[in-house]
């Protein structure tokens, strides 16, 4: 999967990677940039974020 976005926000950082929305602190973060490819679940095995988003899950957080 392929980063798609970055948002930097206070002292956190959200990473999108295939529609799914990763957070971290930024003490924490991954050396991820953007376009970069990543595999999905060593992303989850190697960094552990703190927040892991799908669009579904914003949906019903936004609704």
């Amino acid at each position: 999967m392929r980063v798609k976005q970055m948002l930097l926000d206070g002292d956190e950082i959200t990473y999108t990677i295939g529609g799914v929305k990763f957070r971290y602190l930024l003490e924490n973060k991954p050396a991820l940039k953007v376009g970069q490819e990543v595999e999905f679940t060593e992303l989850i095995r190697k960094t552990r974020p703190y927040l892991i988003m799908s669009k579904e899950t914003q949906k019903q957080m936004e609704g």
